[in-house]
């Protein structure tokens, strides 16, 4: 009900008149973002306006002679206090190699068309959050309570699980890493935002 009530919502007008054309082009919601055309399934509901990164590319590479095209994150979320969340949504198999690839190319094309000064920005302004679905990628062995035993043990801990050694890119290219469920984002990323917005 939330995503389709606020289809249109944006980032604030502000935040997206100071991106470059490539990026302005390329705003949609969270939602659409995070189709996995394989399975025809959406990974979240949310309205929430982001630049769709994995739109780029062929744009971006057009009439430079390249063989390839860059591999880029699925899409990019600005904060109105100028945070920037690059955001990956993984609803099968993951490749840690595939995962790396697409955040160096998304970083340099970036980089490249100036919408980010340099590394040191990215650093101080900008977290990865990688979004897997646990039912096909499970941290433990699958049981029927798996999950509940997971939130419990984690929250008590108050530790979040990193997978792929996302944890050793904080500092050295980003400001922090997160690796979530489609349940963890949700309530750690999504409601808050919203919440900001107004949604």
């Amino acid at each position: 009900m939330r995503g389709r009530q606020h289809e249109g919502k944006k980032m604030t007008e502000a935040t997206i008149d100071k991106l470059p054309e490539l990026l302005k082009r390329h705003i949609n919601t969270l939602k659409r973002a995070s189709y996995d055309e394989a399975n025809g399934t959406y990974m979240t509901e949310s309205a929430l306006s982001v630049v769709r990164l994995d739109k780029m590319p062929k744009e971006y590479a057009k009439g430079k002679g390249w063989d390839g095209v860059p591999q880029t994150n699925d899409a990019l979320y600005i904060s109105d206090a100028g945070k920037w969340y690059f955001i990956e949504f993984k609803n099968g198999t993951i490749q840690k190699a595939d995962i790396y690839r697409k955040l160096y190319d998304s970083l340099i094309m970036l980089l490249e068309e100036k919408a980010i000064p340099d590394y040191d920005f990215v650093r101080q302004e900008a977290s990865y959050i990688l979004v897997y679905n646990s039912d096909k990628y499970p941290v433990a062995p699958a049981s029927k309570n798996r999950d509940a035993n997971y939130s419990y043990f984690s929250g008590l801990a108050k530790s979040e699980v990193r997978l792929f050694d996302l944890d050793k890119l904080e500092k050295y290219l980003f400001e922090r890493t997160h690796t979530y469920t489609k349940e963890q984002f949700e309530k750690l990323f999504v409601i808050p935002a919203e919440g900001r917005e107004g949604i």
